[in-house]
């Protein structure tokens, strides 16, 4: 009988964390009668102006992506819930733009990523989190307020 209570917790700890939640949102943006050129350079001064560190910059094909950086901003991600006891710390964001011209003017393709390390009585894991498409709304509301 000394199992019991360990088996009872174990029970509790994985029925209370939750899977987090795949959203539907539009993660690209048309913007008509532009180039390229002006919403590059739009593009990539937002990723100056948040102070996200540029790992790569490929004018030619239109991508730019961030390395991992940390962002305390939950609104951003769905984790799920950490469960009984459980905690997650280092919450880690990285942004892809994929910028493409097209008939009518330009394209803009914005992709996230997102982790935490979650910390359990037993254990510590990399857990990947969904996008709550907030951050990439954001974005698309930037480029549309910079071309005014």
């Amino acid at each position: 009988m000394r199992w019991f209570p360990t088996a009872v917790m174990l029970l509790a700890a994985t029925a209370c964390a939750s899977a987090p939640v795949a959203r539907n949102f539009d993660d690209v943006a048309d913007y008509r009668a532009v180039s390229f050129g002006e919403i590059w350079d739009i593009v990539v001064d937002m990723f100056g102006d948040r102070n996200w560190p540029i790992e790569s910059s490929e004018r030619d094909n239109g991508t730019i992506s961030t390395e991992w950086t940390s962002n305390d901003d939950a609104s951003y991600r769905d984790c799920g819930s950490a469960g009984f006891r459980a905690t997650d710390s280092d919450p880690m964001g990285r942004l892809s733009a994929v910028v493409r011209e097209t008939a009518n003017g330009v394209s803009v393709r914005v992709t996230t990523s997102w982790r935490v390390t979650r910390n359990s009585a037993n254990s510590i894991s990399s857990v990947e989190c969904l996008s709550t498409g907030m951050l990439e709304r954001e974005l698309h509301d930037e480029v549309r307020r910079r071309l005014r």
